[in-house]
């Protein structure tokens, strides 16, 4: 009986702990042959790991950034749950800028659209 309490308030507690906020970037990207090379950065375990220490949210969420592209565009859509808008507008803040320096000369990526929800 204790142990079902245990477990019950545990969930409860996992299920408001989680993100609240999404963040939602659109960047273009230049040339479009360069979408899938942008796309697979951005996925990277490296780059999870510097946007989010550069933009202070925590490693677990930061991990979880979802980043595919966008069909028959030259757009690439980012996704992560943060737990604030502070933390979504630094997050967004940093983004672009990061992830520009991980292509290098290889493409120029300009943020298009920018949600934080």
């Amino acid at each position: 009986m204790v142990g079902a309490l245990v477990g019950g308030a545990w969930v409860v507690h996992k299920r408001r702990s989680g993100p609240a906020v999404t963040v939602i970037l659109r960047i273009a990207v230049t040339p479009g042959e360069r979408v899938e090379f942008v796309t697979g950065q951005a996925n990277s375990a490296r780059f999870k790991y510097l946007v989010g220490k550069q933009s202070g949210v925590k490693p677990g969420l930061a991990q979880r950034l979802s980043v595919k592209p966008v069909p028959n565009s030259s757009l690439v859509e980012a996704r992560v749950g943060v737990l604030t808008k502070e933390e979504g507008r630094r997050y967004a803040g940093v983004f672009v800028e990061t992830l520009q320096a991980l292509c290098g000369k290889q493409a120029q990526l300009i943020l298009a659209e920018q949600s934080i929800r």
